[in-house]
């Protein structure tokens, strides 16, 4: 029928409806005997109520019992399976109603009390017989009763065959709505297992359905989603990764494997100009490696920072007469824009790392008489560094990737300008490492502007 979690879930629901239903069921009867009981109880009350109002009434003035009453009360008193023991001021026996109901049974009444029935339960009350104020005796009655009498137990036993029935459609009514709360909420996440199985065994294109709702098993289907993105994404960039550093690998090795064989085979002399073309290949694979160790390195979830307060426009300055020769050649203005007391919180070397990179390739994709600001905001939870350049700009289809790992947008243009393509991912990576975040806003043809955002 059910297994797994629709079955835990069909009886936990089913389990849990039907105590319920139990529970109530003996509550209701419980309460329905005790409003009975106190009912005869009060009926038993007001009958006795009545009978001494009557004695009281058959009481005349010259201090007797009128006869008449007596056998009345008598009669009613059997119809009601009361006894009745009337006595004076002193105690002493006056009347009982036992003899009147045998003088009316012998006098040709068909009825039988049954009073020695073991059905029958006792009960006995003493009242006190008041005329006009005055106590004239007193009076002990003694009812023979079943707990139910005739009208009430047939009440009552049509109440509880109703209840049963009631019971019985209402257990029928939980029993399909178990099944269908419980396959309304294993369903989803039976769909979710699948998916997840299947993600296990490498298919990463799967996905959940999520419907447009709020609870918790579409979160967790939105998770998984995520999940299967993220990892679909880094199962593309592992195989581009690579790719790319096979790509990068081979270019310099082909051309020192092509020089030095040129030179074992006497094609080539080595002159100092093609050594140094080996040399700058070489230099090219050290950099391309250590690129790649600083990027391991900077994304160690175990990396400690040492942070310590720094002074922003004094650590630009070190890093634009740093980096000033590499471009001392193209005619591009800077213009730093950073308050004299600006204060931030990392590491130093790590930091410098950042603004190095970001630079260098500002001035690397910066025209002749282009202009390269550098500027820096305090805000209420952080400080915000704005680099940007008038540069060729990013088309908005690369933007989203610039930050991964040897992607390089219009790839032959850039190998022409140089760079291995993981300066920006180890800028990305040494920045969330302080808690902060990058971003980048470009404009094919107009520049573009790096923020970094770094928290108090």
């Amino acid at each position: 029928m059910f297994k797994g979690i629709r079955k835990k879930l069909f009886i936990s629901h089913l389990g849990v409806a039907v105590v319920s239903l139990l529970t109530v069921t003996i509550l209701v009867n419980l309460v329905m005997y005790y409003a009975f009981t106190k009912y005869l109880e009060n009926q038993r009350m007001s009958a006795a109520n009545n009978i001494v109002e009557e004695l009281a009434f058959s009481y005349s003035s010259d201090n007797k019992w009128q006869v008449v009453s007596l056998m009345g009360i008598s009669h009613r008193a059997m119809l009601q399976r009361i006894e009745i023991y009337l006595y004076d001021l002193e105690q002493r026996l006056i009347w009982d109603s036992s003899a009147a109901t045998m003088m009316s049974s012998q006098a040709g009444h068909d009825l039988e009390l049954s009073l020695d029935s073991p059905e029958n339960l006792k009960f006995k009350m003493n009242l006190p017989v008041i005329k006009d104020g005055v106590t004239v005796g007193s009076v002990e009655l003694i009812t023979y009763s079943n707990p139910f009498h005739e009208p009430e137990q047939q009440f009552l036993t049509l109440f509880n065959k109703l209840l049963w029935m009631t019971i019985a459609f209402a257990g029928i009514g939980i029993y399909f709505f178990s099944r269908f709360i419980a396959g309304g909420i294993s369903r989803p996440l039976i769909k979710i297992k699948d998916v997840a199985l299947r993600l296990k065994d490498r298919d990463l294109s799967q996905r959940v359905t999520v419907l447009k709702n709020s609870d918790e098993i579409a979160e967790v289907g939105i998770a998984l989603n995520y999940l299967a993105e993220a990892l679909q994404t880094q199962e593309q960039l592992r195989k581009h990764l690579t790719a790319d550093i096979a790509h990068e690998l081979r270019t310099p090795l082909a051309t020192i494997r092509s020089h030095i064989e040129a030179f074992q085979d006497g094609i080539w002399e080595p002159t100092p100009d093609k050594l140094q073309i080996c040399h700058d290949q070489a230099m090219q694979l050290v950099h391309l490696i250590n690129d790649l160790g600083e990027l391991a390195a900077v994304e160690n979830p175990m990396l400690k920072m040492h942070k310590q307060p720094l002074l922003l426009s004094q650590m630009i300055d070190e890093i634009v007469k740093s980096v000033h020769g590499l471009w001392s050649h193209k005619n591009i203005s800077l213009q730093i824009n950073i308050a004299p007391a600006l204060i931030i919180h990392g590491d130093e070397r790590r930091l410098k790392q950042v603004f190095v990179n970001l630079l260098i390739n500002a001035h690397k994709y910066t025209l002749e008489g282009g202009k390269i600001i550098i500027k820096a905001m305090q805000e209420r939870s952080g400080i915000v560094i704005e680099i940007s350049d008038t540069g060729i700009g990013i088309e908005a289809a690369e933007l989203p990737h610039i930050f991964e790992r040897f992607y390089r947008g219009e790839k032959s243009r850039n190998r022409k300008a140089g760079g291995s393509g993981i300066g920006l991912a180890i800028v990305k990576a040494i920045v969330e490492a302080h808690g902060g975040t990058v971003s980048v806003k470009s404009q094919l043809h107009h520049g573009s502007q790096f923020s970094i955002y770094l928290p108090a």
